[in-house]
């Protein structure tokens, strides 16, 4: 019986080292990160999350544009302004190929992975995708569940240690939660897929609702979808099975044995314990308050929200000279941005450099249109008019269509004649 109850104790020890190591220090360690880096507040963020991430981020997936000399380097990434996801253990991935994004260029399509708290990935990619779908933005999706992992890693972390610890039934019950863990993953992770095929908003294309793929291949529109399970659910199901057999097996090594009483040494771990997950705790609230969590998670809610019609009325607008010109740097940052994700596009596909279409129309029109106009995801834009494409860019600024406005909002106004003109010639080259 004693060597029954070492080994339970054994196999829920693993299975605390795998939560702790691959979601519970990630996701406390890089909790805020992603809100700091995007209002540009980078001094606030710890020093102690540029080697977590880093350690974090060998042999993961990042996305293709991001330069050789940069990858894995958060600090890097941050100053060219590089898509950056988070370093907890990746639970699902999620990916799709489409004409418009050739093998040479996207060998591995277009994969996004989902974590407990966040995503990584292609998912700038794959929201310009499903803006043509009339899907909401990936972040949407598990928005409240994301916010609240990191708390409930904590409290899984602390069940495990207090099963450890003490010989008290009733503590042993709630072993139940990490069994089931893979298959709550599951259930939630489904609900957001059958949400987002069934809450569709105008796109380029219309599509019927559907339940987008959980597992498996498919097919979108012309897109091909694949969906499968990568390391972060195989450490769940090896949390599971070992929760499960440590459980059992400690069940059964105490069902005939008299209850000791606990010492003094249980009670002294045990408030190392507390203290341990309080104090992570305490300092993701504080974290969250400084990043204004609830707002932006409001913000965000709010605006997968159908707007309702309303008249436009197109007048001439007051601007503020400091306003126009913060508006220009604006502009500007996001052309720097915009080139430097080009710059490493032709790096990596070699071909892109070969297109004769200037570098304004491949970062704003190209991903949709594709790169000679001949349409893509996007209609055809060979052989249309000036004035045609001006009145239709017009009429999409004035109803705020969310796939052009976001383009037209980094553009000033020379760079969109500069576009209307040069798309006008496509027909002749």
């Amino acid at each position: 019986m004693k060597v029954t109850y070492f080994i339970s104790k054994i196999l829920a020890v693993f299975a605390l080292t795998i939560i702790l190591y691959g979601f519970v220090i990630p996701s406390v360690g890089f909790h805020g990160t992603l809100e700091r880096i995007k209002d540009g507040r980078i001094g606030d963020i710890p020093s102690y999350v540029y080697p977590l991430w880093n350690f974090y981020q060998k042999d993961r997936y990042i996305s293709i544009n991001t330069p050789q000399k940069t990858r894995g380097n958060l600090r890097g990434m941050i100053e060219i302004s590089e898509e950056i996801g988070v370093p907890s253990m990746p639970i699902w991935k999620f990916s799709l190929e489409a004409p418009n994004y050739p093998k040479e260029a996207f060998p591995y399509g277009l994969p996004v992975f989902i974590h407990f708290d966040g995503l990584s990935g292609e998912v700038h990619e794959m929201n310009t995708i499903n803006h043509y779908v009339g899907m909401a933005h990936m972040e949407r999706g598990g928005i409240y569940e994301r916010a609240l992992a990191p708390y409930s890693l904590i409290m899984l972390a602390m069940l495990l240690a207090l099963f450890i610890i003490y010989d008290i039934k009733w503590i042993d019950t709630f072993m139940l939660i990490p069994v089931l863990l893979p298959f709550l993953f599951i259930g939630i992770y489904g609900y957001w897929l059958y949400w987002f095929g069934h809450t569709l908003q105008d796109g380029a294309i219309k599509i019927e609702p559907f339940m987008p793929i959980l597992l498996g291949d498919g097919k979108v529109a012309q897109f091909t979808t694949h969906a499968y399970p990568v390391i972060g659910f195989w450490a769940l199901l090896s949390i599971s099975i070992l929760s499960l057999f440590a459980w059992r097996l400690k069940i059964k090594a105490l069902k005939y044995q008299i209850a000791q009483k606990t010492t003094f040494l249980q009670h002294f771990f045990m408030i190392l314990v507390l203290v341990g997950g309080i104090s992570a705790s305490i300092h993701m609230v504080i974290t969250d308050m400084r990043v204004n969590t609830l707002e932006k998670i409001s913000a965000i809610v709010s605006s997968t929200k159908p707007k309702p019609i309303t008249e436009v009325i197109v007048q001439t607008p007051i601007v503020n000279a400091n306003e126009e010109m913060e508006k220009e740097r604006e502009r500007e940052a996001e052309r720097q941005k915009q080139a430097l994700k080009v710059k490493a596009l032709e790096e990596r596909a070699g071909s892109v450099g070969k297109f004769k279409v200037s570098q304004l129309y491949k970062s704003n029109c190209a991903p949709c249109h594709g790169v000679n106009g001949e349409g893509a995801m996007g209609t055809k834009l060979i052989g249309l008019k000036k004035e045609g494409m001006y009145q239709k860019l017009l009429e999409y600024k004035q109803q705020q269509e969310e796939m052009h406005s976001e383009i037209l909002e980094h553009m000033s106004e020379e760079e969109v004649q500069n576009v209307i003109d040069e798309i006008s010639r496509f027909g002749a080259q």
